[in-house]
């Protein structure tokens, strides 16, 4: 039999350490994840049941049993695979729950980071799309990670999705603006100007066009989204300011009210 050649013997040497690799990705993998059982019960979830079919809970996988979360009363209770989280400030766990449209839009999500426990009750709270922590038996806001939200009234239309609303200095900021359109035209534009000299205003118009014909039915449209250059630490304002000119409407996305957000370093809530 001859003898095998040069690259077959590399081959061979190599087989052993690469299956030894797999092996040990494998073993990581599975000591980072951990099934638990999860329960709780959403406040708003006959609003929710309005607008989004669906809304289940995942993390590595999706909550078992299938059902996910019970829309007629909110109740919500099964097994989910978990991976852990370490860091400086203990073990935990990412819970997303994730609602699904009627429609091929995004599916917004709410972020829940709680600690690592083999049963995670998380009591009755409102569904909102933001990241949240578990801290002493609630919900607060997690100001330790950048976050999106939602700036919107209730849960109905028009809305305004903030990527993130805690950016840090240098960071960008993505404004993108969401209404019920019959396709009409729109107009939006956005200026930066320096208030007081400590805070920054922000100052958007966003109209329709009421001169051109439009059809019956509505649906949910995204215009092209405001990327805002790199931040420096500061507060800032945003304000919707009406539009000037003939044949538009505005789109009362902030109308008479003014959202404030501040560049700064994350912390730990």
């Amino acid at each position: 039999m001859p003898e095998p050649g040069p690259m077959m013997r590399v081959l061979r040497s190599m087989r052993s350490p690469l299956l030894m690799l797999a092996v040990l990705l494998t073993i990581h993998m599975q000591a980072s994840v951990r099934t638990l059982i999860v329960r709780g019960t959403l406040n708003n979830s006959v609003g929710l049941k309005a607008l989004y079919p669906a809304v289940n809970l995942r993390s590595v996988g999706y909550l078992r049993p299938a059902s996910g979360v019970d829309l007629s009363t909110g109740a919500f209770s099964g097994e989910l695979d978990c991976e852990l989280i370490r860091n400086a400030h203990g073990t935990w766990v990412d819970i997303t729950l994730e609602a699904f449209p009627f429609t091929l839009e995004d599916r917004p999500t709410m972020v829940i980071r709680a600690p690592y426990s083999r049963t995670i009750d998380l009591g009755t709270f409102d569904w909102m799309p933001s990241r949240y922590r578990w801290k002493n038996a609630a919900l607060v806001i997690d100001t330790a990670v950048p976050r999106d939200t939602v700036i919107t009234n209730g849960l109905q239309f028009p809305r305004i999705h903030l990527r993130p609303v805690n950016p840090a200095p240098e960071d960008s900021m993505v404004i993108e603006f969401e209404w019920p359109s019959s396709g009409a035209a729109h107009i939006a534009s956005y200026t930066m100007t320096m208030k007081d000299c400590c805070t920054v205003r922000i100052d958007f118009t966003f109209a329709l066009r009421t001169d051109v014909d439009v059809y019956g039915d509505s649906w949910s449209q995204r215009a092209k989204p405001f990327a805002l250059p790199k931040l420096e630490a500061g507060r800032y304002r945003l304000r919707q300011v009406p539009a000037q000119g003939e044949n538009l409407r505005d789109v009362d996305f902030l109308l008479d009210e003014d959202f404030f957000f501040t560049v700064g370093e994350r912390t730990e809530p």
